[in-house]
């Protein structure tokens, strides 16, 4: 991987057994700030959905076990190519999934109002947000339903009940305000938002226009609606089978809280329920149906990759050239005072030019004479011969047997000297 360009990213997501991503999306936010500062993490991106919590960082660090137990660590072109996956919805639960592109928008812009970017992080991302872009431009991976909440939905009027039903979402998270969003498409369609929290359930009830109840008064909840919608971060269920037992008339449940809401060991012919792990079968069958066009995003993606790496490769060479010629005009100011010296001192003048003349070259090329003989003796023949063959085609001679020549020489001393320059 190139010098200071390592993208790293630990990551959690829905895939993660034993209710792992659940318990680390509880963790105080503050909390895991302070403990990437402590790790001299300062510029990084935090992408957290209800399905991932992802940390994108280019610093060294290193974590103890305790503080990666259950995660994944990706480096390199690795974690590159997993956030291009990600903005393009080939990692979502969902396949083509249209909201994680705006979910990383709000991180990355989140991150860079805090001051946790910097220019390759930037990079990174605004590339990120562009192949996303064209995967939903260029092919039909987000066409149709595509988030957990719209199939969900979809599943509730195929059973006829968006005519003129209550519908009883419980919860007043992110989950929950996009369930309310599309069930606002369907006006015939009576809202109710359940949960304690005042604050954000009378937010989403203002945004949407519809009736919020500080309760999870589940008895009364179940006696108002027709469908039962659950989404939040409860630990454990907040509809046990004991209670669904007693329902004595029809009732749809759909649960998309992860770790589940609804207890599914009942016996109860009047009460149906979906829950994501019965929504799996509907996510393999669009991703079935996609896998054209998942084909097409990785072939994107694979291009995008190699641009990537190409930009980070030539910003690095301009860098290094820049350095070069700094290190070049330091080597030359200390030279002219000791040639300076050496003539107050009696020195004859061709003696001292000489000896400026040798100095000068000698520590010019020193670092890349040293580099080349060390790769010799390492065995990379073939990456010095290559260097060395091409190398050749620029020698004095060749570089100035024009004055096209000479101009674009000169011309790159000049970027590459404003390059150095820059803050």
């Amino acid at each position: 991987m190139l010098l200071n360009s390592e993208l790293k990213v630990i990551r959690w997501d829905y895939r993660m057994a034993d209710n792992i991503l659940e318990i680390k999306l509880q963790e105080d936010d503050d909390k895991l700030q302070k403990m990437l500062s402590s790790k001299g993490i300062e510029k990084r991106v935090i992408l957290r959905t209800c399905n991932r919590l992802e940390i994108y960082f280019h610093d060294d660090a290193k974590f103890s076990e305790n503080e990666l137990e259950n995660a994944e660590l990706l480096k390199d072109e690795h974690a590159i190519r997993h956030l291009l996956r990600v903005s393009s919805g080939l990692e979502s639960m969902s396949i083509g999934e249209q909201e994680i592109l705006r979910q990383i928008k709000e991180a990355f812009d989140l991150a860079h109002k805090q001051g946790r970017t910097d220019k390759f992080l930037s990079m990174i991302f605004q590339k990120a947000l562009k192949v996303g872009k064209e995967v939903r431009e260029t092919t039909e991976i987000s066409h149709g339903k595509v988030s957990i909440p719209s199939i969900m939905i979809e599943q509730i009027e195929k059973k006829g009940l968006l005519n003129s039903s209550t519908i009883g979402v419980i919860g007043t998270g992110k989950m929950a305000a996009t369930v309310v969003k599309y069930l606002k498409k369907k006006p015939s369609v009576k809202i109710t938002i359940y949960g304690r929290n005042e604050e954000a359930g009378s937010e989403l009830s203002h945004l949407f226009k519809v009736n919020f109840r500080k309760t999870l008064d589940i008895g009364n909840i179940v006696e108002e609606c027709h469908v039962i919608v659950t989404a939040t971060s409860s630990k454990t269920p907040l509809i046990t089978r004991e209670l669904i037992e007693k329902i004595p008339r029809k009732l749809l449940f759909i649960d998309i809280s992860n770790p589940k809401n609804i207890e599914e060991s009942y016996s109860n012919p009047n009460v149906e329920l979906i829950n994501l792990e019965m929504a799996n079968q509907i996510l393999q069958e669009n991703r079935k149906r996609k896998e054209k066009d998942i084909e097409v995003a990785e072939t994107i993606i694979d291009r995008e990759l190699r641009k990537i790496y190409s930009k980070l490769a030539e910003g690095e060479i301009e860098g290094y050239i820049a350095s070069i010629y700094s290190r070049s005009k330091d080597i030359l100011s200390d030279e002219i005072e000791k040639f300076s010296r050496a003539i107050e001192n009696g020195t004859e003048e061709r003696e001292a030019l000489e000896l400026l003349g040798n100095s000068i070259v000698n520590k010019v090329l020193a670092p890349e004479t040293l580099t080349l003989k060390k790769m010799v003796r390492e065995g990379k023949t073939e990456s010095v011969r290559e260097f060395l063959d091409s190398a050749m085609k620029f020698t004095d001679r060749e570089l100035y047997s024009s004055s096209e020549d000479h101009k674009e020489n000169q011309s790159q001393q000049v970027q590459n000297h404003q390059l150095y320059q820059k803050p």
